[in-house]
């Protein structure tokens, strides 16, 4: 008599399943979204996304390099229909790009920002906001409003006309898919400057180099910032010391989860890089020098001519031959193996299920 064989079945309980798929990198969840419907359900709840922005994300951190390659993550060419376009910065995934940052509009031109996700691949277009030709562009930003999980931009701009000039505020919802004008203060006290590189987007808050007048009418640079979920500018002062004087170039980003200013100060036959952390957001007087970089210049180039972005401990760099190298903050030194670049435009970028398709 053939014997019966009894197979026990065991289920793995949902909560395990749930904490093992949100360690898992996006690629894979979305081929197991076609295992089960159960899996392609918890997959697109937004509850498990943001609990896999937690787990896998907070432990992820490419490089978005537009129109060419990343650290990390790939973004084919294709998915814009222009061949240029400005990054504006990255939040939970995210990336917001512009066709333009700050200039005038050619008559027949519109403004045009997309929000793309580079780990899905998914990308859209904002509905056009109020622009007209004569406005002066200042700037765009780029947040996440966390009271109301709700992903913003902002555009600041000149209105003029033949008798006067303001500035216009416009912010967009991803909740309400639309834009409104928004009033401010004193806006006539700061100008924006562009943000060419690093990531503004910290805190709640996006933030440019700002210019304002002191009390001796002499012309200063600060930090200027809007904070999504009060919809206002504020300002943050740069640390009162000798690195911050004259004529100094600097860059916002962040360095190990502290707002910091990068100081870019040329002396003779050597640049260098000085990175100073605000510990306290929103305290000037807790701004502390944390790093000083000296990178030699070579005899038949200028190199690091820029910084993209900081990582937990390594600098990424980049030269004007269109390379990127690391520094290591613990030993202090360059990595020899530089890598060609075909653009300029990089930023740092989790990789999350983060969908604005799903909020409509």
């Amino acid at each position: 008599m053939r014997r019966k064989e009894f197979v026990g079945s065991f289920q793995v309980p949902e909560e395990i399943e749930r904490e093992i798929l949100s360690r898992l990198p996006v690629k894979s969840l979305f081929r197991f979204k076609t295992v089960k419907r159960s899996w392609r359900n918890l997959i697109e709840d937004s509850t498990f996304i943001a609990m896999h922005l937690n787990c896998y994300g907070s432990n992820t951190d490419g490089f978005f390099i537009h129109e060419c390659y990343s650290y990390g993550i790939q973004l084919s060419r294709s998915l814009f229909d222009q061949p240029r376009k400005f990054i504006i910065g990255s939040i939970n995934g995210l990336v917001c790009l512009s066709n333009t940052i700050r200039c005038f509009l050619k008559k027949d031109d519109r403004l045009r920002i997309h929000i793309c996700n580079p780990s899905t691949r998914e990308i859209m277009e904002l509905p056009q906001c109020y622009h007209d030709h004569n406005d002066f562009l200042f700037g765009i930003g780029f947040g996440f409003c966390r009271k109301l999980n709700d992903y913003k931009v902002v555009k600041v701009s000149n209105r003029r006309d033949s008798s006067s000039s303001e500035v216009q505020v416009q912010v967009y919802s991803s909740n309400m898919n639309s834009w409104k004008m928004i009033k401010i203060e004193n806006p006539s006290s700061w100008a924006l400057l562009p943000l060419y590189r690093g990531n503004g987007c910290f805190n709640g808050a996006f933030h440019w180099q700002g210019l304002k007048k002191s009390s001796s009418k002499k012309i200063i640079k600060t930090i200027v910032s809007f904070q999504f979920d009060e919809e206002v500018f504020r300002e943050i002062n740069l640390p009162n010391d000798p690195d911050f004087q004259g004529n100094v170039d600097f860059f916002i980003t962040e360095y190990r989860d502290f707002f910091s200013s990068l100081v870019v100060k040329p002396e003779p036959n050597v640049n260098v890089y000085k990175v100073w952390v605000m510990k306290e957001y929103g305290v000037s007087d807790s701004w502390i020098k944390q790093l000083n970089i000296e990178v030699p210049i070579s005899q038949d180039q200028v190199i690091f001519r820029s910084i993209r972005d900081i990582k937990y401990k390594d600098i990424l760099f980049q030269d004007s031959h269109h390379r990127f190298t690391w520094y290591d903050t613990k030993s202090k030194q360059m990595d020899g193996q530089s890598q060609l670049l075909l653009q300029w435009y990089c930023i740092r970028c989790k990789e999350s299920l983060v969908s604005l398709s799903q909020k409509r």
